[in-house]
């Protein structure tokens, strides 16, 4: 674990901080700092971890700073939040600084609003998080109207970020890059929290409006008539999928051991029954990278939800180790839907071009244990992505077919830069080279597929990606029947026995975190799941 003083100090051994040439150190001058945060949803979903988790942090540490909610919500009113629009709505509200949490996606779009705020209010400082902010370094930071970038996690960060605004902290903003009044860039590094319960639970207060969470969208494929609420039991994922932003912050974090993390199973559940209580949640969402990271966490987890918490709710896993005991004991804990990708039916494209080396087989026998033990299966598919060829994309359709999940979801491939896959892109010439407002529902919300990288005729044409894509999106529309209907399929054995690992806690995540993908973790878990 690493504390807040040893993150900081991991970072100090830089060039000297050139303080007369911020822009920003001790502008603010008043008692209380108003803060602004905001994101962008082109997907119409309302609440945004990050910001949560930050929020609840500030509130915690630094009661003199007045956080305000204001994010871009165009599938709303796209008149009331175009960027002009938008940016008077930020100026009514008189910030002292506006944070925005990016996901790589969304930049192009969100570069207009940007330009606004600082047409508007040349002396908003504008900081920039997320995955755009951490993978794209350069990129963001060059904007122009950027003063600054979160380049790890936040929570630390835009602590110190109020603390330089208001002059109480001299030196650097520690986790951030300043851009300086002569358009130098001073660097620090990212920070890494290890330790999760050095921070408090996200605030979800946040996201509430006067009506409480009635008039809130916070899940895009939960229940209707119900409050759901995505929640995390931690953050990382050991694998090293090719086109995951999950690749290169593996590969850059120091200490391998803490890049696994959750909360403590007791800890968690009891926060579960208070944001129950205090909401009326009636189901959750775990929108962990991988619920399946800890399997000392989710054996201990799974018990005590089921006799405390006893709400539906969904996971993120993968396939290969969903079998039969698993399933039966996350149904039991009331296990409602399994999230797990499959990204392209074609076995070997999968393997080499992805990274993700399961069989066909292992996705079929993974989404039959989940039908038996009365789970719903909703399934991630990636299309247009780097040498994929017609063939390709057909087998993706025709393995979904063959399980036909409840919720069969397809999207359009989306470079992020840092990533081998993006490294592959740029390397093969298929990059574009102008601006493109991306995002991952757009293509079937518009009803037009369009390639998100140059063409490659001889490998698949912009006719071909388009009409498999519509194939994709018929079957999406006549198969989908992800139900919430209150009974629940009865499992009869609910046996769940599990091996004791040797390792403690902390050694075991450093290996499993160490180990290669074939093999490797999926063998251990494997061992522990034993069917």
């Amino acid at each position: 674990m690493n504390s807040k003083a040893e993150i900081i100090a991991a970072s100090s051994g830089v060039q000297l901080y050139p303080q007369h040439k911020s822009r920003y150190f001790g502008s603010v001058s008043k008692e209380k700092l108003r803060l602004v945060f905001a994101f962008y949803s082109p997907d119409g979903n309302e609440i945004a971890m990050p910001i949560a988790s930050m929020a609840a942090y500030l509130k915690r540490d630094f009661p003199w700073v007045e956080v305000v909610l204001e994010p871009v919500l165009i599938l709303r009113d796209s008149e009331e939040y175009s960027p002009a629009n938008y940016a008077r709505t930020i100026q009514n509200l008189k910030p002292d600084l506006i944070a925005f949490s990016i996901m790589s996606p969304h930049w192009y779009p969100m570069e207009p609003y940007f330009a606004e705020l600082k047409q508007l209010m040349p002396d908003l400082p504008v900081c920039i998080g997320g995955y755009q902010a951490m993978l794209s370094q350069e990129q963001t930071i060059e904007n122009p109207n950027i003063d600054y970038i979160c380049v790890g996690d936040g929570e630390y960060a835009i602590g110190n970020i109020v603390e330089h605004l208001k002059g109480v902290k001299k030196g650097p903003v520690d986790g951030m890059w300043e851009k300086l009044n002569d358009g130098s860039v001073y660097k620090t590094e990212p920070h890494q929290i290890g330790d999760l319960e050095a921070l408090p639970f996200p605030d979800y207060e946040i996201f509430s409006k006067q009506d409480g969470f009635e008039d809130v969208n916070s899940s895009i494929f939960g229940p209707q008539g119900k409050l759901v609420l995505p929640v995390m039991t931690g953050r990382g994922c050991p694998y090293r999928c090719t086109y995951c932003c999950n690749t290169p912050i593996l590969e850059g974090w120091k200490t391998k051991k803490t890049f696994l993390r959750k909360y403590q199973p007791e800890a968690m559940v009891e926060e579960l029954i208070r944001l129950r209580d205090t909401y009326g949640v009636g189901y959750f969402e775990f929108w962990d990278e991988l619920f399946l990271s800890n399997l000392k966490f989710v054996r201990a987890f799974f018990e005590i939800y089921k006799d405390k918490v006893r709400l539906p709710f969904s996971i993120n896993s993968r396939v290969e180790v969903m079998n039969e005991e698993f399933c039966r004991t996350a149904a039991d804990a009331g296990c409602h839907t399994i999230w797990f990708g499959i990204e392209s039916g074609d076995q070997e494209y999968r393997s080499k071009m992805l990274g993700r080396k399961m069989t066909n087989q292992q996705v079929i026998d993974a989404a039959s244990n989940c039908k038996k033990a009365g789970i719903n299966r909703l399934t991630f598919n990636i299309v247009g992505m780097p040498l994929e060829t017609a063939d390709n994309m057909k087998e993706t359709l025709k393995l979904n077919r063959t399980i036909a999940p409840e919720h069969f979801f397809f999207f359009p491939y989306i470079p992020l830069r840092g990533t081998p896959l993006y490294n592959t892109a740029k390397e093969e010439g298929l990059l574009l080279t102008h601006k493109k407002n991306l995002h991952y529902l757009s293509a079937a919300n518009d009803r037009t597929f369009t390639l998100n990288m140059k063409e490659r005729p001889e490998l698949l044409t912009a006719e071909q990606y388009n009409d498999i894509c519509m194939e994709m999106l018929e079957f999406q529309e006549s198969n989908n029947r992800l139900t919430y209907a209150e009974e629940k399929t009865v499992v009869e054995d609910k046996s769940f026995n599990l091996v004791e690992a040797e390792a403690e806690s902390t050694e075991q995540i450093n290996s499993l975190v160490a180990q290669e993908q074939k093999g490797g973790l999926v063998e251990t878990v494997k061992n522990i799941f034993r069917s």
